[in-house]
């Protein structure tokens, strides 16, 4: 089979791939204006013919990244009023772009590929947020997108289109004459296409075309995508040193500061990854260990937890999002108090099953399976379900004869294991989770974890809408 040449060529080509094109919901989506709220009841439509999309759009804006009134969130109309008619429009976007792009069997570069565009488009969005941006979300879409063309041809299993990337990152400075010889068009033009033919919108277009532009908003998209491009390095690399003085002028905040922001998002962007149901970047995305190699682990001292718990203290005053507070929390059980392995899970909307929304420590995403339970299975007298039942922070001790029993003996390797409610004003929202990976965990420890508890509990106390 020859190989597609020339721009008309690789259009018809991506169209038959069953990705995006004229006549998809994606178009249907892209068509609908943001500024007309009319438009709110036909969005309801596009996602409402497609039982998958109604899915995950329901699971995402469920998420604790979206959803700030804490409450379950059951149909279209109501995300749309709870979450925003344009925001819920981007989710339903970018939920649709992710499953065309993950549908069938993605080749590996692909996944490494999309992995880093999702993570560049955490990083944008968090600055988006940090430079009080409006519309954050139209920022995430468009550093998400910002590439769309080499996404689409890695779509299309050609192999000459993963020769070119692969040439191509090699000598970045021959990208077009590569383009050229690979492909019979520049990469540019390609994705110029594919951005006018789908209507992705001006910011797409923008950040594409013009990624040096003063605009806040691409500028945090371009440097979203140079932190994503550079972030394996680790942080204490001189190219993410670079950065992240690029980054402190544009937020106003110190070197230090920003480093902290990007290993946060790093962190997020798998938890976000996992919530669009796209799990099969985790393993392409960022950690700890990625963001601190080469870099010595730093001495523990008796201090570490309490400047944790400053720093939450701070957040809290400064008034963000649920998320970045359990962002703040994991690290501060798992780096800060010493658990091996730190993760929160949410109920679902039927509170029929236990999903894991964050996972910090040892093992990481290879353990976020394991964390999804189905609460149906649970058996009268068993830990967990005992602890649901009570809703309070609970210590199961091992060696004391007291280890917790059933399901979450096996999830904590037969050791020790700490639980705390997650609770507004009006129900249980999930569940704090800490172990020590089959070992033993000390008072001070649980000391510490009831303190995390308290203040994660406090916060949705007060942000959480009172009844009736």
């Amino acid at each position: 089979m020859a190989d597609p040449r020339g721009l008309d060529a690789w259009l018809k080509l991506i169209a038959k791939q069953e990705l995006p094109s004229l006549d998809t919901v994606i178009k249907a989506i892209c068509d609908l204006s943001d500024d007309d709220d009319s438009n709110a009841d036909d969005l309801t439509q596009i996602i409402l013919r497609d039982a998958d999309l109604t899915s995950q759009v329901l699971k995402v804006a469920n998420s604790v990244h979206y959803n700030r009134s804490y409450s379950p969130i059951k149909t279209v109309s109501r995300a749309i009023v709870q979450i925003g008619y344009v925001d819920l429009k981007n989710i339903a976007l970018a939920s649709s772009l992710i499953d065309a792009f993950l549908g069938g069997k993605p080749r590996e570069m692909l996944i490494q590929r999309l992995a880093r565009s999702f993570h560049a488009a955490v990083q944008a969005r968090a600055m988006a947020r940090e430079l009080s941006i409006v519309d954050s979300e139209e920022v995430f879409i468009g550093a998400l997108l910002r590439h769309v063309a080499e996404l689409a041809l890695l779509a299309t299993g050609r192999t000459v289109a993963e020769r070119f990337i692969r040439e191509r990152d090699e000598h970045p400075d021959q990208e077009h004459s590569l383009a050229l010889e690979h492909l019979g068009v520049g990469i540019s033009t390609l994705n110029k296409a594919l951005i006018k033919e789908w209507g992705l919108g001006a910011l797409v277009q923008q950040a594409a075309e013009q990624p040096d532009s003063k605009d806040p908003k691409i500028q945090a998209i371009s440097l979203g995508s140079r932190i994503s491009l550079t972030v394996h390095k680790g942080m204490g690399h001189t190219d993410m040193q670079q950065l992240c003085v690029s980054v402190s002028q544009l937020l106003g905040k110190s070197v230090a500061e920003v480093q902290e922001l990007i290993v946060l998002n790093a962190e997020e962007a798998s938890s976000v990854a996992a919530t669009y149901g796209a799990e099969r970047l985790l393993p392409a995305m960022p950690n700890h260990e990625t963001l601190t190699q080469g870099e010595a682990a730093p001495e523990k001292t008796d201090h570490d937890f309490q400047r944790y718990m400053n720093r939450i203290s701070e957040a809290i005053m400064d008034g963000d999002s649920l998320s970045r507070l359990l962002q703040l929390s994991v690290q501060a059980l798992n780096l800060g108090s010493g658990f091996k392995r730190v993760a929160v899970s949410l109920l679902s909307v039927q509170a029929k099953t236990l999903e894991p929304a964050i996972v910090y420590g040892e093992g990481g995403n290879g353990w976020r399976d394991s964390l999804k339970l189905d609460l149906n299975k649970l058996r009268k007298g068993e830990s967990l379900h005992d602890f649901l039942q009570l809703q309070e922070a609970v210590w199961f001790q091992a060696a004391g004869g007291q280890g917790a029993t059933g399901v979450l003996n096996d999830l904590a390797d037969g050791g020790d294991v700490m639980l705390a409610p997650m609770r507004t004003r009006e129900r249980l929202l999930g569940v704090i989770y800490a172990d020590a990976m089959g070992g033993g965990l000390s008072k001070r420890q649980y000391e510490e974890f009831q303190l995390i508890a308290n203040q994660v509990n406090l916060y949705l106390q007060f942000h959480s809408p009172a009844s009736g």
